[in-house]
């Protein structure tokens, strides 16, 4: 995959005091211009910069926490499970709305941030990918005064020692030594994780901020994903980095002093290595990148320059107070956007997988090292492997080793071609079996009471008997004792029939003496001749292929079936799925009124006998949407493998035809009936 820069987005903070004189923002070219007055007390000689114009990926302004989503969070999803590392991160100054973007507010639903409408996504992606096996684990890191902490350890954060190490695998991935994951089965179970983390997070307040940040906190989602069809050890690994940021604070606005002084200098001094790393990755001259100076900068060494699709959201706060800090975030972000990461499928192999499949290759070549192997006759092997072929034995149990194995299959790739040889210059228009004629193959041993009939019958008749002037002349009758005993195949093919048999000699007639041999004709099915394969598949199927035919019958009518049932399961899904949204509709109407209640009368959020229902119902039609889904995914499953039986059931009916047709009739004389294949959908349209 070629490289790509970082996506960097502008997000406002709604504000009734907004600069409109000094900040332009123009949506449709995604582009703001920012002026600024100079300082009249630098005096007369003033070389201040008064204009800023800035053009990012996308500006959101006064957008909502849907549609910062939907374009910051919604198109990493589906990339996170096939295999890529990505990375959401929030910067900008304290108060700017970074931490509202990235978990949201509690007093609404429809204000959740970023992270709980990722876990959300990445649940139902899971879900819907019935071929492969998602796992999902989460992790919750601090690092607060250049300590980490692990916020979902069952230590508590003031009992850690905060010295968790990060260190580089020989891949060259970024892993914390000895953080907690935790695998979540649903989305629940992951919100749960969040909202213990938060409830873990170092706050503080100070004037520009109520509940201010005092760490930078990064939520990591751990997705493995591995094929449930395919039989193989490839493990597709990623990770998605959620970062909100601490803010860049001024102390003089602030007021900061004791412990929240010492905060925001570990909070700048780490913002200020963050900056320093970005300008040294831009910088092609230069062979060291500092991603060591800071825990922060070491834990995003694959976000910044690395292995990874990042996307930033720069947060603003555009009022003429925060002009400055405005256009210090806007230049970051523009040097942001000049930082290049390539990013690329990460595949692990599976250590059970591999570990069975390395254990059957070792039992293999041991057995082989046992068996002390001769080779076994060339003329041997192709015998077995023309039986096998063409249906004399069922199955092979013999097989002593692997170079058995090899010369048997280079038998039977010379049976095959010798077979389709044989097909082609007309062996199956002649009648004879598959085999006849080929040179190596030879004849099965014959009866010794039908060889002692043939010969007789061969005595008894004359070899000519053709009609003067019919061919130029006729050799008349043998007489017995100059007729070979030994050999039946020593007739010429002008003979004719015995005269005696009238069904060989009206057979004889109808298609010409030049057809085969009579001690061939003797053997094949006194039937008529039929007009094409298709209607010799028709009878075939009512007759020896009756059970296959009763087989793929009886398949498709489960095939029905199963569909049938799956058509009902998917109704009922989706009657469920809507009353679900009727449901959570009417709960959160329920919410916005408890809410304008709560701040006009001031009364106690109590959920009340109508609510309760709601939840009720709710919880209800979420449990019938479940079972019913788990049903349908197994339904589906099970329809699969049917569809995979009659294909198979078909092709076996097929071949075992066009056998059965070669050995027992001929086509229409001068047609190419013999090599034309049958219709393989001819048993569904019959």
């Amino acid at each position: 995959m070629e490289k790509e820069t970082i996506k960097v987005v502008i997000r406002t903070r709604p504000t009734a005091h907004f600069a409109s004189k000094n900040i332009k923002i123009d949506s449709e070219n995604n582009s703001i211009t920012i002026t600024k007055l100079k300082d009249e007390e630098m005096g007369v000689i003033n070389n201040q910069q008064e204009s800023w114009q800035f053009k990012y990926s996308k500006i959101l302004h006064n957008s909502s926490q849907e549609d910062v989503f939907d374009y910051c969070g919604r198109p990493v999803i589906s990339s996170i499970v096939e295999g890529y590392n990505g990375t959401i991160m929030c910067y900008g100054q304290t108060g700017a709305g970074k931490t509202f973007s990235m978990t949201g507010g509690p007093s609404n639903y429809k204000y959740r941030g970023i992270i709980p409408r990722t876990l959300s996504l990445m649940f139902q992606e899971v879900d819907s990918r019935f071929d492969q096996q998602v796992t999902v684990r989460v992790s919750y890191i601090e690092i607060y005064n250049e300590l980490m902490f692990d916020l979902l350890s069952p230590i508590p954060t003031h009992e850690q020692s905060g010295n968790i190490s990060i260190v580089e695998d020989i891949s060259g991935n970024i892993k914390v030594k000895g953080l907690t994951m935790h695998a979540c089965a649903n989305e629940e179970e992951a919100l749960s994780l969040l909202f213990e983390g938060d409830t873990n997070r170092t706050v503080s307040q100070h004037e520009l901020n109520k509940n201010s940040s005092r760490s930078h906190c990064i939520f990591t989602l751990h997705v493995e994903s591995k094929s449930r069809v395919e039989s193989t050890e490839k493990v597709h690994v990623s990770k998605l980095h959620l970062v909100d940021l601490a803010g860049s604070e001024r102390t003089k606005k602030t007021g900061s002093s004791g412990i929240t002084l010492k905060e925001a200098a570990f909070i700048n001094k780490s913002l200020s290595f963050l900056e320093q790393v970005v300008v040294a990755v831009c910088d092609k001259h230069r062979d060291h990148v500092p991603y060591r100076q800071s825990k922060l900068t070491n834990l995003l060494k694959d976000s910044i320059g690395g292995n990874c699709k990042t996307l930033m959201i720069a947060n603003i706060w555009p009022e003429i107070s925060n002009l400055e800090e405005t256009i210090s975030t806007c230049k970051f972000a523009t040097r942001m956007m000049r930082v290049h990461n390539k990013a690329i499928v990460n595949v692990n192999q599976d250590p059970e997988v591999l570990l069975k499949k390395y254990e059957r290759e070792i039992r293999d070549l041991k057995h082989e090292l046992n068996q002390t192997y001769v080779p076994e006759p060339p003329e041997k092997l192709f015998d077995l492997a023309r039986q096998f072929l063409t249906g004399s034995i069922d199955d092979i149990d013999d097989l002593p080793s692997i170079r058995y194995c090899r010369d048997l299959m280079h038998q039977m790739k010379l049976v095959y071609k010798k077979l389709e040889m044989n097909a082609r210059v007309g062996s199956s228009r002649r009648g004879d079996r598959p085999g006849d004629g080929i040179e190596g193959i030879g004849e099965p041993p014959m009866d010794p009471a039908e060889l002692e009939r043939r010969k007789t019958l061969i005595e008894e008749e004359g070899v000519g008997e053709e009609e003067e002037g019919a061919a130029g002349f006729g050799v008349g009758k043998a007489p017995k004792e100059s007729k070979p005993q030994h050999k039946l195949e020593m007739m010429d093919d002008g003979d004719h029939q015995p005269e005696d048999d009238e069904e060989s000699k009206e057979e004889n007639e109808g298609e010409g003496s030049e057809m085969g041999h009579p001690s061939r004709k003797s053997k094949r099915p006194k039937r008529k001749q039929l007009k094409s394969k298709q209607e010799a598949f028709k009878e075939y199927k009512e007759d020896e292929g009756k059970q296959l035919e009763e087989d793929i019958r009886t398949n498709r009518s489960d095939l029905r079936e199963k569909k049938e049932e799956m058509s009902k399961l998917r109704e009922v899904c989706n009657g469920a799925k809507k009353d679900i949204d009727n449901l959570k509709a009417k709960l959160e109407e329920k919410n916005e009124e408890k809410q304008k209640s709560l701040e006009l009368d001031g009364e106690e959020d109590v959920i009340d006998e109508e609510e309760y229902n709601i939840l009720r119902q709710l919880k209800e039609h979420k449990k019938l949407y479940r079972e019913n889904f788990d049903k349908f995914k197994s339904l589906k499953g099970d329809a699969f493998f049917i569809q995979n039986n009659i294909d198979q059931l078909k092709e076996q009916l097929i071949f075992k035809f066009e056998v059965w047709y070669d050995e027992n009739f001929d086509p229409p004389a001068g047609s190419k009936e013999a090599m034309k294949p049958i219709d393989p959908d001819f048993s569904e349209k019959a």
